[in-house]
């Protein structure tokens, strides 16, 4: 299974939310495989969950990294709020456009769920 969750919401309870259902997802032996692909993309206001100085996940986003899954963050995004992707949390990886991995996430097979 390939599954992509969308978080774009600057609130940390939404983003807590997120992490919550990633990890419900992962631990699901009834539906996930130790080989399925999970993508949490963030962007948006939703970056802040991933940049080290605004994060008030970092313990969660670090469980979601040792359960293999994919960490990433809108550059876009990132510019936005003046940071890079040195400023990202350990583990997570910066793409050039959140809206455009999505497509191509997408375009690949991957299911889609809109965190809140």
């Amino acid at each position: 299974m390939k599954t992509v969750i969308h978080v774009s919401s600057p609130d940390p309870n939404d983003q807590r939310e997120a992490v919550a259902n990633t990890l419900n997802l992962v631990m699901d032996e009834s539906v996930s495989a130790p080989d399925d692909d999970v993508v949490v993309l963030a962007n948006g206001a939703g970056i802040r969950m991933f940049v080290e100085a605004t994060s008030a996940l970092s313990e969660l986003v670090e469980e979601m990294k040792n359960r293999d899954v994919a960490l990433r963050a809108c550059r876009n995004a990132l510019r936005g709020m003046g940071a890079t992707d040195d400023d990202l949390l350990p583990g997570v990886e910066g793409v050039p456009s959140g809206s455009g991995e999505l497509a191509k996430l997408q375009a690949e097979g991957y299911g889609y769920i809109k965190a809140p």
